[in-house]
């Protein structure tokens, strides 16, 4: 399979096209991640339905019971339990870092240590989370996991 990229200035949305004669295992995997990164998922934000695009998702949140979810400029509830969202969407960049969170690792800007060697993560909507000790190893297996597949 060959990649051909083309810058065009201007363009309202981005978009992929796909060319094949047949598709093969490699064509379908590359399809099945895109498939995950285009996901939709459905909450309420101030009385309203919405749907967000998990990507634009930087992290998920349990607070009094109940899961939010955090984009950059909205804060959405939703009804998937966080071991869910895990199962779900840990394929494409979510990690578990503490009891009641969930972080993208593709939103994060930096990592800086911590007393009591937990981790303060920098998110890019300039937002801090802090990551127990106990979910360190989790979450730099996986980000190794993601840098790899990235180079």
């Amino acid at each position: 399979m060959k990649l051909i990229k083309t810058r065009e200035e201007d363009l309202l949305e981005n978009y992929l096209e796909l060319h094949y004669d047949r598709i093969d295992e490699e064509t379908e995997a590359v399809l099945d991640r895109l498939r995950d990164t285009l996901k939709y998922i459905e909450g309420t934000c101030e009385d309203k339905k919405v749907n967000i695009a998990v990507r634009d998702i930087f992290y998920f949140e349990t607070v009094d019971r109940k899961i939010f979810a955090y984009t950059k400029d909205m804060c959405v509830e939703v009804k998937e339990a966080l071991r869910d969202i895990i199962d779900e969407y840990s394929k494409i960049g979510f990690v578990r870092i503490s009891k009641s969170s969930v972080v993208n690792i593709y939103k994060i800007k930096k990592l800086e240590g911590d007393l009591n060697m937990r981790v303060i993560i920098h998110l890019k909507n300039d937002e801090k989370l802090i990551m127990n000790r106990s979910y360190k190893k989790e979450f730099y297996d996986k980000l190794s996991k993601t840098e790899r597949k990235t180079v």
